[in-house]
Parts: structure tokens; sequence; C-alpha cells
């Protein structure tokens, strides 16, 4: 693999956001795949009448933390990845 990861983390909602929607039932994440976010929203047809079924999106990444993940669990994922050096003193 390359050097570049790319991770998406899905934050909770904020309780202003929580009252205006209802959750995150827009977005879907497979239990058996941590690397897939799935977003859907209702297809209806042209003169708005009708609805059609979800339009489904599926997006790939390197990892994907859904809400309720931790601050530890994402640190645990990406330590290694994190490389600290030998920062140079002051001059």
């Amino acid at each position: 693999q390359g050097n570049i990861r790319v991770f998406c983390r899905v934050r909770p909602l904020l309780p202003e956001e929580e009252e205006r929607q209802k959750g995150l039932e827009h977005l879907h994440f497979p239990p058996d795949d941590n690397k897939t976010l799935v977003l859907c929203r209702p297809e209806e047809s042209h003169v708005g009448r009708e609805r059609r079924g979800d339009v489904r999106y599926n997006f790939t990444f390197d990892r994907v933390f859904p809400p309720s993940a931790s601050q530890q669990e994402i640190f645990e994922e990406i330590a290694l990845l994190v490389q600290v050096g030998d920062p140079k003193p002051p001059r």
C-alpha cells in the first residue's frame, strides 16, 4: 500500500441537530465491513408525489469509524501510522 490513508469518522449528532433530524438514518455502517459507508436518500418521482425507494451511494475508505467509536479506538487504529521524529531544537 502507499503512504496515504483515508479514514472517515462520523461524529455523533449535537443536541440541537438531534432535535432537527431523526438521527443518522441516512448513513449505514455495514456490520461486517469497517471500510464502507453507505449513504441513502429517498428517491421521489419528478413531480415529487411518489416515493421510488432509496438511492444508495457506497463509499470505501481505509477505515470507517461510526459515531459510537471512541477516541481510544481511533487512536489504536492510527497509532502505528503516526511517526514521531526527533524534533529539531529551536534556534
